[in-house]
C-alpha cells in the first residue's frame, strides 16, 4: 500500500516538484506526474538524470571520512555558527554531494539540521551514520525540496564534476548549462537571504594539487590555461549571478584542508609547506585581494540569496 514518503523534511517530485511522493517501502511515486523512482538500500532515491560514477575503493572512502571531518569542523562549523550566531533556532543546512555523509553527523552534532545529498557511489558508509534518516540519493542539478527550504546550502568540489566526460577533467560542450541548473537549484531551494557556498580548487593557480595524483604521489597535475574543468572567482561570480545570488566574494580558505596524508611524512611537510603557506597568506583580511589570484591554491566562494 502506498504511503506518504517519510523524510525528515517535506519533499517534492524532482521531475514536477509536486509535494505529493508516495512509497510502498521499495517504490516512489508521484501521483502528479506519476514519474517513478525507488528505495535503494534502505536510502530515499530520487535521483533524476545521471549517476556518477568513479574510481573510489574502500582506502580511498576512508581517507575522505578522514578528511571531510576535519573540513566540516574546522571550516563549515565555524563558518555556519557565525553565519547563524542571531538566527534563534536550530539553522537548515543542505550539503550537496555530501560523499561518504561524515559532514552531515558532524553538522548534527553541532545543533544544525542537516540534509545530505548525493548523485555519486561513496555511499558504502551510509548505514554506520547516527544521521542516516538526513541521507538521500539526489541530483543536485533537480533538487527534490521545495523553494526557500533552507538557509544555507553548500558544496564541496562539485561543479568542477559537472559537465565533464565521466570521472575525468575533459569538459562537454554543455559544462556551462550545468554548472549554471545546479546554482539555480542551490539559489532555488535557500531561503531569502539565505547563504550559498561552494569550494574548489583554483583555475588560475598554476596547478591542481587535489585531482589526477596516484596515491602516494605528490606530483601535481599541471592547470593548463584553456582548461575549464575547474573553476575560477570570475567564473563562480558570472555563474551564481546568473543563478539569482547577489553579494558573491571570495572568503579566507585557511583551515579548510587539514593535509592529514602529507602530515604523515617528511616529504609530505616540507612539500605542503609552501601550499599551507599560501592558505594563510591568502586568507589575510588585508591579503584578501589574492584570494582569487594565481597564488590561491582553494577557493571558497560565499554568496546570498536576495530577501529578508
Amino acid at each position: 500500500m502506498m504511503q506518504a514518503l517519510a523524510f525528515p523534511i517535506p519533499l517534492v517530485c524532482p521531475s514536477c516538484r509536486a509535494a505529493a511522493l508516495q512509497s510502498d517501502g521499495i517504490t516512489i511515486r508521484c501521483a502528479a506526474c506519476e514519474s517513478e523512482f525507488r528505495i535503494t538500500e534502505g536510502f530515499v532515491d530520487l535521483i533524476l538524470g545521471e549517476r556518477f560514477t568513479d574510481d573510489s575503493d574502500e582506502t580511498c572512502q576512508c581517507y575522505e571520512e578522514v578528511s571531510n571531518a576535519h573540513t566540516v569542523e574546522h571550516y563549515w562549523i565555524p563558518l555556519f555558527k557565525r553565519l547563524f550566531a542571531d538566527l534563534g533556532r536550530r539553522p537548515r543546512i543542505l550539503a550537496v554531494g555530501c560523499g561518504t555523509g561524515v559532514e552531515v553527523d558532524k553538522l548534527h552534532e553541532a545543533g544544525f539540521d542537516a540534509v545530505g545529498i548525493e548523485i555519486g557511489d561513496r555511499t558504502r558508509s551510509w548505514p554506520r551514520r547516527q544521521a542516516r534518516d538526513w541521507l538521500m540519493l539526489a541530483n543536485g542539478m533537480h533538487m527534490p525540496f521545495a523553494d526557500d527550504s533552507f538557509d544555507a546550502v553548500f558544496c564541496g568540489c562539485v561543479f568542477p564534476h559537472l559537465g565533464v566526460v565521466g570521472d575525468s577533467f575533459v569538459v562537454t560542450e554543455r559544462y556551462r548549462e550545468d554548472r549554471l541548473a545546479m546554482a539555480r537549484e542551490m539559489v532555488r531551494v535557500a531561503r531569502p537571504g539565505g547563504h550559498i557556498v561552494t569550494s574548489s580548487p583554483n583555475r588560475h593557480f598554476p596547478f591542481d594539487i587535489f585531482h589526477g595524483r596516484e596515491p602516494g604521489s605528490y606530483r601535481p597535475r599541471v592547470n593548463w590555461p584553456g582548461s575549464h574543468f575547474l573553476l575560477s572567482v570570475s567564473d563562480y561570480r558570472t555563474m551564481l549571478r546568473d543563478a539569482g545570488c547577489d553579494r558573491v566574494a571570495a572568503e579566507p580558505a585557511d583551515g579548510y584542508w587539514g593535509f592529514v596524508r602529507s602530515k604523515h611524512s617528511l616529504k609530505g611537510l616540507l612539500l605542503g609547506a609552501p601550499v599551507r603557506l599560501l592558505f594563510w597568506l591568502t586568507s589575510l583580511e588585508p591579503m584578501r585581494f589574492l584570494r582569487g589570484s594565481v597564488l590561491a591554491p582553494w577557493l571558497v566562494v560565499h554568496a546570498t540569496k536576495p530577501g529578508a
